[in-house]
C-alpha cells in the first residue's frame, strides 16, 4: 500500500477520533503528494519531500508545530547516523582520502551510499573526519 493510500486510511480514523492536528496534517500531505491529475507520487518521492520538509522544520524555517514535526517523523524512515555512515564508507575510505577536492570526495561517498537514507550534512562530517 502506498504512503498516500495509508494516509487516506488513517485520515478516516483521525476524523472519527476528532483529532484535528492529525486530520489537518494528513489532509495537507495527501494534497502535497497527489498530482493535479489525481495520481499519487511514488513513495520514494514522497519520502524525499517529507524528509526535506522535516529538515526545514528542524531548522525553524517552516511554520510546522512540534506536534506536526512529530507526525512527519512517523512517516519518514530514520536516516543512518554518522557511525553507520562511517561503516558504509569503509570500503571506499582510501578513495575518499585520496580525492584531491572535498567535492570529489563527497561524490565518491554519495555514489557508495546511493539508495541509503542519509543526510548530506552527516556525510560531510564523516568525510571531514576521514580526510582529517
Amino acid at each position: 500500500m502506498s504512503i498516500v493510500a495509508q494516509m487516506r486510511t488513517q485520515l478516516k480514523d483521525s476524523m472519527k477520533a476528532r483529532d484535528a492536528v492529525r486530520t489537518n496534517f494528513l489532509r495537507y500531505w495527501i494534497a502535497q503528494l497527489t498530482t493535479g491529475s489525481g495520481e499519487e507520487v511514488a513513495d520514494e518521492q514522497a519520502i524525499k519531500k517529507m524528509r526535506a520538509m522535516l529538515k526545514e522544520a528542524r531548522g525553524g524555517q517552516t511554520s510546522f508545530s512540534p506536534e506536526e514535526v512529530a507526525l512527519i517523523e512517523e512517516w519518514v524512515p530514520p536516516t543512518l547516523d554518522r557511525s553507520q555512515i562511517g561503516l558504509e564508507l569503509a570500503p571506499v575510505a582510501d578513495q575518499i582520502k585520496a580525492a584531491p577536492k572535498d567535492g570529489q570526495a563527497m561524490g565518491i561517498a554519495m555514489k557508495s551510499l546511493a539508495g541509503k537514507p542519509v543526510e548530506a550534512d552527516d556525510v560531510k562530517a564523516v568525510i571531514a573526519e576521514l580526510r582529517g
